[in-house]
């Protein structure tokens, strides 16, 4: 507190990101913050609000622990600790990795809820039934929880340049080994080569196996198209299986 007996800046900064609906406005935070410190003038706040947001470019020099985290061009959420969503590395023998794609939210939303393919979305649904622990890949973000916000971003890994991709594969293989130990464990990534090609080697020299599940929609369509059962339909999904890996091998070499 002021010797006035009135909040800090910084103290409004932290009290409105815990009190506004995430995700929130630079503007609905200023206007906030205005409301009950009105003889501070704007720049004041922003300055404040600059130096409490972790991905900020000039973070706070004096050390404090930043109270923001910008998910968008002048959007942001509460900041939160490494610690507070990843207490310890879970013990898991299989990991689901889903790959970003299709058309996206028009606002920040979970990045659960960003991606509105019906690839993701049974992506997602065959994730969530498992029980298992399962991430977001994303080309721009790299590996993301499920409930983490996100912004809206155009930026397909498969255009990317070969150097962006292999770094790509490094920084999500370190950051899955931070919440997962990979040792012995298979990790499932369902989005395609251009996903799983990069993860293929750091998975592997961390103790993981990679595989890539076909599309739900094959899984469906297969055995009914040709009119054999679904034990007949095993042998040429085997085959495809088999293709897909050999692809991911021979991209990697």
């Amino acid at each position: 507190m002021t010797t006035a007996g009135l909040p800090t800046i910084w103290e409004l900064v932290a009290e409105g990101a815990a009190t506004l609906p995430e995700p929130f406005s630079r503007a609905a935070l200023i206007n906030w913050i205005s409301a009950r410190r009105p003889d501070v003038c704007v720049a004041s706040i922003s300055t404040d609000i600059q130096l409490a947001t972790a991905n900020a470019a000039h973070p706070d020099p004096s050390g404090r622990a930043p109270l923001l985290h910008r998910v968008g061009r002048g959007t942001y959420v509460r900041y939160r600790e490494h610690s507070e969503h990843r207490p310890s590395v879970v013990v898991a023998s299989r990991v689901v990795l889903i790959g970003s794609s299709g058309e996206t939210a028009a606002d920040p939303v979970p990045v659960a809820e960003l991606f509105r393919s019906p690839g993701f979305a049974r992506a997602r649904e065959h994730a969530v039934h498992s029980q298992l622990p399962w991430f977001v890949l994303s080309a721009k973000h790299g590996l993301l929880e499920p409930e983490d916000v996100v912004a809206p971003y155009d930026l397909e890994l498969g255009d990317a340049s070969t150097v962006y991709r292999s770094a790509w594969g490094e920084w999500v293989a370190a950051q899955l080994g931070e919440r997962v130990q990979l040792a012995g464990a298979t990790v499932e990534v369902h989005g395609g080569v251009d996903f799983a090609q990069p993860l293929r080697q750091p998975l592997a020299r961390r103790g993981a196996a990679l595989e890539l599940p076909l599309p739900g929609t094959w899984q469906e369509t297969a055995g009914a198209e040709s009119g054999h059962s679904d034990e007949d339909a095993g042998a040429p999904l085997r085959t495809a299986i088999s293709r897909l890996l050999h692809l991911v091998g021979r991209s990697a070499s």
